[in-house]
């Protein structure tokens, strides 16, 4: 009766505290222009149908300019009567950016792929040839076009099968700066990438030179294993990196009164960067180059993001930079000194080479675990000045000083701005955000961004607004939307006719570019009707931001962070119109894109440490909600243990296991039978796991016999690569026992280990091998 009452009692005790948590360039392709007779194109892709206009209001209460929506911007825009047609081969190619010879996916044999450049009323034609042994997709990020064009495979584009050509045609309704990248597996950061150049029927600005310029990162490691390693908990790049939150630097930086209350509410430390990428690259080249130009020309740069991971702070050395245009649309122009752009955001800027020397551009990852740069001018190389480290402590105090149950809830509304007003006081919370690269409360100072016209909906369009919490699960690397990753929930339901409005709450202490496909939205910065359109928008950690767009359009778009390990996880959704039958060639396949989804596939993975006194084996087979994990050690004394569990979680820190142990280990035996050391024991067990605060992992086990065992451990590392583990066991009526473990890593798979256990009463040592 005593343990059902112990039972009873700690049951109780964790699912109290489980329900008040869950409350709270390259070269280039074929190109062909030819006039066209108007009467010949393809209205269905040009016009919209009669039911798109049903349930539809003027955008505006005035005539607008701007393309709101793919409806209002085919409205505005008169066809030029040309098809522009390219084509575009996907293989594969070996290529070495760090030293190391890695076979990649090339786009007409470049990383990045060919610049296409059109002028607004054409029409597009691309032709994507597939020489791949897999499927491939190309999606055309930012630009407004038929549903079925806009190339997520099993969702609203077939996939283009090895082997396959797939035409892409569709009307070119806008113009500014784009690009396009695969949406399958992990070929965009594999180089499955490019740019798109949309010229104005009538230039608003006159420059000398106009220059492309792609950002992206690169890694010799394969993207799935670096997916595997993210879900496994490996600290490496982060220790790679010199960037991991030990200990020893936390009481440097006086920040352990922070970094504790931090962890009591089980947030774990802050982190830039996911990956630890090999090198860092502007439109494919990994070295500096001079693009050569005369002193006082004006040049357009158009900046991409194309990134997988990677956040860059852009600086020029020769000064200041123009902004003139945001995700491709037009804002009203504005001097920055740098800028930070989030993975898939594209900014162009206007500026005048100085004379006397060739200045540099450079892109600097958010992390400053490296850069990548171009000269522009002519003579001796002017270097651009040095970001700072991102100070992590800083902003980690920062935040404690806050609610950490409530931070996600602050509104950039009621902050942006306030540098900007005279003899305003620099708080350490903005201090710490600028040390990231930020400006104020709003990572990349959007509050600088203003439409060039005044954006005002007709009021008689129903408004729909929808909380999006974005939440994560480090430990475990899962990350979705109010909690769920895309495979358990994945549509947003909207209706045409209505404003849609997505108030976006970030949760993590990481940041995520938001993108939707096939819109543009306004980012509501305070800048009321002047509030600028994009089409990505970046949340920095525990930043609320809103954006509303029109939903004039029909059937279903995709809506992700564009982390491309963090989409692939789960933080994705699809904005469904709901109303709408797939066209016929995706009947049989759609909504399969869930299947090409990550974040419910399971990973293998597995430990072993080889030693003096014991060895230690540990393999784990786990998706979203379930886990295989198969465990034993055993010393030179004969002593040894094995167990085997199927482990469900119920919630981020909720689980239970059922499973078998054997050996002949105490909690087997009890200390009061007679049951011999020498004696095999195999038994069925059952229990419950928690995370407790200060991410320390609690478990009941019981057994067929009756036994109770209760167990609590945590790890913490002491220095960069020096990290500690702690486990404690209690048997009810039996032994206590301490297990305390120090590894040291050498290298991503290998470290060196100690321990000490009271249970055998040795000390041991040897090596760890991760696998």
């Amino acid at each position: 009766m005593n343990i059902i009452k112990y039972l009873l009692f700690a049951f109780t005790i964790i699912s109290f505290s489980v329900k008040a948590q869950h409350e709270g360039h390259s070269m280039p392709s074929k190109k062909t222009e030819r006039k066209i007779d108007s009467s010949q194109t393809d209205h269905s892709n040009m016009n919209h149908t009669r039911h798109e206009m049903d349930g539809m209001h003027m955008a505006t209460s005035k005539q607008n300019t701007l393309p709101l929506s793919r409806i209002v911007a085919q409205q505005l825009v008169k066809p030029t009567g040309k098809r522009v047609e390219y084509d575009l081969i996907v293989e594969e190619k070996a290529v070495n950016f760090s030293g190391k010879t890695i076979m990649a996916v090339t786009l007409n044999q470049g990383i990045p792929g060919p610049v296409f450049h059109f002028t607004e009323g054409d029409t597009a034609v691309i032709k994507v040839h597939n020489h791949l042994k897999t499927e491939t997709s190309i999606h055309w990020h930012g630009i407004l076009l038929p549903n079925r064009e806009d190339g997520v495979s099993y969702l609203n584009t077939p996939p283009i099968l090895a082997g396959e050509t797939h035409t892409f045609t569709f009307p070119v309704v806008q113009s500014g700066t784009y690009w396009y990248h695969s949406h399958t597996d992990f070929q965009e950061q594999r180089g499955v990438f490019g740019s798109i150049v949309i010229q104005p029927k009538k230039p608003k600005y006159k420059v000398d030179k106009d220059i492309v310029l792609v950002l992206s990162d690169w890694t010799d490691e394969n993207p799935n294993n670096v997916l595997r390693n993210l879900k496994r908990k490996n600290e490496w790049y982060a220790i790679r990196k010199n960037n991991i939150q030990s200990l020893d630097r936390i009481i440097a930086h006086k920040a352990l009164g922070s970094y504790l209350k931090q962890s009591f509410t089980r947030m774990p430390p802050m982190d830039i960067s996911d990956v630890a990428y090999d090198r860092f690259l502007i439109n494919g080249k990994d070295s500096s180059e001079t693009i050569v130009l005369k002193a006082g020309e004006k040049v357009r740069l158009r900046v991409i993001n194309a990134g997988a991971s990677s956040y860059f702070h852009v600086m020029f050395a020769g000064g200041n930079m123009q902004l003139v245009a945001a995700d491709g649309v037009d804002v009203q122009p504005v001097m920055v000194n740098h800028r930070l752009m989030g993975m898939a955001e594209t900014y162009d800027f206007i500026l005048t080479i100085p004379d006397n020397g060739a200045y540099e551009f450079r892109a600097t990852a958010q992390d400053n675990s490296g850069y990548a740069s171009v000269f522009l001018g002519k003579g001796n190389l002017v270097y651009a000045p040095t970001i700072p480290k991102p100070d992590l402590y800083g902003m980690t105090k920062a935040m404690a000083k806050m609610n950490m149950k409530n931070i996600g809830e602050m509104d950039i509304n009621s902050h942006e701005m306030k540098n900007e007003h005279e003899g305003h006081n620099i708080s350490e919370m903005e201090m710490s955000m600028m040390s990231l690269g930020l400006d104020s409360l709003n990572q990349s100072d959007y509050g600088i961004l203003k439409s060039t016209e005044a954006i005002i909906f007709d009021k008689n369009r129903p408004v729909r607004e929808i909380p999006l919490r974005l939440t994560g699960d480090m430990r475990r690397y899962i990350w979705g939307f109010n909690g769920k990753p895309m495979s358990i929930e994945d549509n947003i339901m909207i209706k045409r006719g209505e404003v849609v409005r997505f108030k976006l709450i970030n949760t993590t202490m990481m940041f995520h570019p938001i993108h939707l496909h096939g819109h543009f939205f306004r980012v509501l910065n305070g800048q009321n009707e002047y509030s600028p359109l994009k089409h990505t928008v970046s949340l920095a950690p525990m930043e609320t931001l809103v954006i509303e767009f029109l939903a004039d359009d029909e059937k279903d778009w995709m809506f992700h962070c564009h982390l491309l390990y963090h989409m692939d996880s789960g933080m994705a959704r699809v904005v469904s119109y709901g109303d709408d039958q797939p066209d016929t060639n995706m009947a049989s396949m759609h909504h399969k894109h869930l299947k090409t989804m990550d974040d419910n596939k399971f990973f293998f993975w597995g430990k072993t440490e080889i030693g003096i006194t014991n060895n230690y084996l540990k393999l784990n087979i786990s998706n979203n909600k379930n886990a295989i994990i198969i465990g034993g050690d055993a010393n030179w004394k004969g002593d040894y243990e094995f167990d085997i569990d199927y482990e469900r979680y119920i919630s981020q820190y909720f689980r239970v296991f059922t499973g078998l142990d054997a050996g002949n280990e105490l909690f087997l035996r009890r200390t009061n039978t007679e049951i011999s050391n020498d004696q095999k024991i195999i038994r069925p067990v059952m229990g419950i796991r928690y995370l407790l605060p200060f991410l320390l992992d609690s478990e009941i086990k019981l057994d067929a016999k009756g036994n109770v065992r209760f167990q609590l451990s945590g790890e913490q590392r002491l220095t960069r690569r020096l990290g500690l583990e702690m486990e404690g066991q209690w048997l009810i009526n039996g032994y206590t026992r301490l297990h305390i473990g120090l590894d040291y890593v050498l290298n991503k798979n290998i470290a060196l280990f100690s321990n000490y256990d009271s249970r055998y009463k040795t000390f041991g040592g040897g090596l760890s091998v991760n696998f």
